[in-house]
């Protein structure tokens, strides 16, 4: 593991993962209001999503209702579909710094469980296409957002970020 994710591994760690899967579902939920993708969660309506961190021993339980990604307690039963792989790589696809394909066929992410399920997230991974626009009104209001987003799209902040996670993970 890179000395840059050491910090962050050990925060995974000592804070219980019920707290990290309400970060996660809160924030994921954020993300994704109003964005084209939540028309697209509906066909995983209840089912039971679990993802593993295999270095940091995390494993964080969601079920998909409309339009959300809500926590769950873990379950007796296997999850519908269970993704795991070390933390590095779950940060490079967050980052878009790999593609899911490459990081499934690479073997570096696993999927397990109900593949057509499997499958459609991953596709869903890989056909996101975030709108920054939408993302600020639904966070700012229409009026301000409109204003604030030429100012964004001018500092380039996603190929900035972009290129920090490059630094960062792939050194």
């Amino acid at each position: 593991m890179s000395v840059a994710l050491k910090p962050l591994a050990q925060f995974l760690r000592i804070v219980p993962d019920r707290v990290h899967m309400h970060i996660l579902s809160r924030f994921g939920n954020q993300l994704i209001k109003d964005q084209p993708i939540c028309s697209r969660l509906d066909f995983l309506e209840g089912k039971h999503l679990q993802l593993s961190i295999t270095d940091t021993g995390n494993s964080w339980h969601f079920v998909f209702e409309p339009q959300q990604l809500l926590q769950v307690a873990p379950r007796q039963q296997a999850a519908d579909v269970h993704i795991q792989g070390e933390l590095k790589t779950f940060l490079l696809l967050a980052t878009r710094n790999e593609d899911p394909d490459s990081l499934f066929f690479s073997r570096q992410l696993c999927i397990e469980g109900n593949t057509e399920d499997g499958l459609y997230i991953k596709n869903l991974l890989d056909a996101m296409d975030f709108d920054s626009r939408i993302y600020l009104q639904s966070l700012l209001g229409k009026a301000l957002a409109d204003k604030v987003f030429p100012l964004l799209e001018r500092s380039d902040i996603p190929e900035r970020l972009q290129k920090l996670g490059t630094r960062l993970l792939l050194q």
